[in-house]
């Protein structure tokens, strides 16, 4: 499948924002994980929430799909409560690693995840859509279980692709993909862009962001510590400081400015151990 052969949608300058966090606040055994999130994604728009591991990327989209409850906070998705199941109804969903039933044959477990939707798959379009994310059809007959990461990688993409959903929540889709399969996904995401629908994903790697989202949110220990454009990410943090990784594509050695302020400033704001002790 030719993923860019279709006219671009794009979001509208003015686009209403069809997914909000309002304060959004979790705790996991007394732990802060998440504190006062707060963040909109555009109609027709791509997002991306990148961080370093562990600082609650993936609890942000369970939190979305309701398998988490926030502490505090309020999410709304098209203005709707995200509790609403049919609010829900919108999301299309892709864990990081994305395991159907094993004894499922590759095509069983699509046609399984469509009829749980509601809908019909045609082999047709199916088949368009593995030629088109480079799994051969011969895996769609084996059965899950004897798969690997990738290719079980993409029949989730796959899934999430021939659904009708408007809303595609990813966590980490180039998880377990070589090369030529990362660049096949970035065509698809930019695909979906151009068909208006509207991307929220997380990402350890940045290489490929400019490309394929209109904003980009820094999570650190919990907290926003940027939102904007991937280019004004680059705009505040033009050089990176002595001692991070020099040979970091630019947009790299923003984040890891951007994090390495966050902890200096969050250092600064401790106090130092002894200080005010009586003598």
């Amino acid at each position: 499948m030719n993923w860019q052969s279709e006219p671009r949608a794009g979001p509208p300058p003015d686009a209403a924002a069809l997914i909000r966090y309002c304060t959004v606040a979790k705790r996991y055994r007394g732990r802060p994980v998440l504190r006062d999130i707060s963040f909109e994604v555009p109609a027709r728009s791509s997002t991306a929430i990148v961080g370093l591991n562990g600082v609650g990327k993936s609890t942000l989209l369970r939190c979305l799909l309701d398998f988490a409850r926030p502490d505090a906070g309020q999410i709304l998705i098209d203005g709707h409560d995200h509790a609403d199941l049919h609010a829900r109804a919108a999301l299309a969903w892709l864990p990081e690693r994305f395991v159907p039933p094993g004894h499922l044959t590759g095509r069983e477990s699509l046609h399984w995840l469509a009829g749980l939707r509601g809908s019909e798959l045609q082999e047709a379009a199916l088949a368009q859509a593995a030629e088109g994310l480079g799994l051969e059809r011969s895996a769609l007959d084996r059965r899950v279980g004897e798969l690997s990461k990738g290719m079980t990688q993409k029949l989730g993409l796959i899934s999430v692709s021939l659904s009708q959903c408007p809303i595609w929540v990813l966590d980490e889709p180039m998880s377990g993909l070589d090369p030529q399969a990362r660049r096949d996904v970035v065509a698809l995401l930019e695909a979906a862009r151009r068909r208006g629908r509207t991307l929220l994903f997380t990402s350890h790697g940045l290489r490929d962001l400019p490309a394929l989202c209109d904003r980009l949110i820094v999570l650190h220990e919990g907290s926003v510590c940027f939102s904007g454009t991937p280019h004004e990410l680059q705009a505040r943090y033009p050089q990176a400081p002595t001692g991070l990784l020099q040979a970091a594509p630019d947009l790299e050695a923003a984040f890891l400015a951007c994090i390495h302020e966050q902890d200096e400033q969050a250092a600064a704001r401790r106090p130092e151990v002894g200080k005010g002790s009586a003598s």
